[in-house]
């Protein structure tokens, strides 16, 4: 656990200065209750070594969509692949934790390897972000996750890989 939170703390460090280019900064004064149930989009676009620009829109309730947006630039500037990055969209959106997804997806990153099989300690790490991630949801949340095709699928693969390993 605390070396999850370590983890966590040194990738929001590391990358705090991308934290504020995505920062939202509304043109007028609004109250957070005008804001809550406000779709907005936004846009995370990273730029390869190779020149090439990655985009991704996303669309949403405000804090879901910012946070999304935050998830997707924190998994995308440690090297996540921007097809594996892009699931943190739905999950997010449909209103996992933002800190518990990024934990999720940075363990499920190199957790099955072609010399050394699976990782254990990503395994297990991965297993408790997703049952925090399923216990801290409220009702609503729990429902748009199970109506989201990725996060259940990162159930099942999490569950297979746990009853082969034994």
């Amino acid at each position: 656990m605390i070396i999850s939170q370590l983890k966590s703390l040194l990738i929001s460090l590391s990358l705090s200065p991308l934290f504020l280019g995505l920062g939202y900064f509304p043109s007028q004064a609004q109250t957070p209750n005008s804001l809550s149930g406000e779709t907005i989009t936004r846009v995370v676009t990273l730029k390869k070594t190779n020149g090439e620009n990655l985009s991704f829109q996303i669309v949403g309730l405000h804090d879901r969509a910012n946070n999304a947006a935050i998830v997707l630039a924190t998994v995308l500037g440690v090297g996540v692949d921007a097809n594996v990055a892009k699931i943190v969209i739905s999950i997010v959106l449909a209103g996992a934790d933002p800190v518990l997804t990024t934990d999720l997806i940075l363990n499920l990153n190199g957790l099955v390897t072609d010399q050394t099989g699976v990782n254990l300690t990503k395994l297990n790490q991965a297993i408790n972000a997703y049952n925090t991630i399923v216990d801290k949801a409220d009702a609503n949340s729990l429902k748009a996750l199970n109506n989201t095709p990725a996060f259940t699928s990162i159930g099942a693969l999490l569950q297979n890989l746990r009853e082969r390993l034994g």
